[in-house]
């Protein structure tokens, strides 16, 4: 196991200049300045923790009933709301609950368009897997060229990692799921 560096190398490009005459103004070196700016911002947070983002824990039943929940918005906010939800092709209350499991999951909720353009991504990574497949193949089969069969099936792997990602982020986005 490797020991940790306790050293922070940090590049401020046009900032050194300004940060290194701050500091002079206070009487401070850069780094002691830097490190009692680090250690403020720790106590605060320390104080005021932000609580963790919730997860999306598992597929909500179809048959499990939905709960009423009312809000009041002023006409520009209903009327936000509405030119939102036309640009992403959804209905007020699918963006709405969007917004909302946003906020408590800090996940991407997709609209439509990225949701049709991530079901196209995926098609296209599996046309290049099943042409990957084909040449590991005909590799397999004696007819060699310059690609080997090991680094076809990692690129595979990454392939089918990259497709399965994007899928579980669609159903995600498409899909009621139990929040904890």
């Amino acid at each position: 196991m490797e020991k940790e560096n306790a050293y922070l190398n940090l590049y401020l490009g046009a900032l050194k200049k300004p940060w290194s005459d701050y500091c002079e103004a206070l009487g401070k070196k850069p780094g002691a300045a830097l490190k009692e700016a680090i250690e403020q911002q720790l106590e605060k947070a320390a104080k005021n923790p932000t609580p963790p983002p919730l997860r999306q824990t598992g597929e909500a039943p179809d048959d499990e009933p939905k709960v009423r929940f009312e809000i009041l918005m002023t006409n520009s906010e209903k009327t936000a709301v509405q030119e939102r939800a036309n640009l992403e092709r959804c209905s007020q209350r699918r963006w709405v609950i969007d917004a909302i499991r946003a906020g408590l999951t800090h996940e991407p909720q997709f609209g439509m368009k990225e949701i049709e353009a991530l079901g196209e991504s995926n098609y296209q990574l599996l046309a290049i897997g099943r042409n990957l497949n084909q040449v590991a193949k005909a590799m397999n089969e004696g007819r060699r060229d310059s690609v080997t069969i090991e680094s076809i099936e990692r690129l595979r792997g990454i392939i089918d990692a990259h497709t399965e990602r994007v899928s579980a982020a669609i159903r995600a986005s498409v899909e009621r799921w139990c929040i904890e």
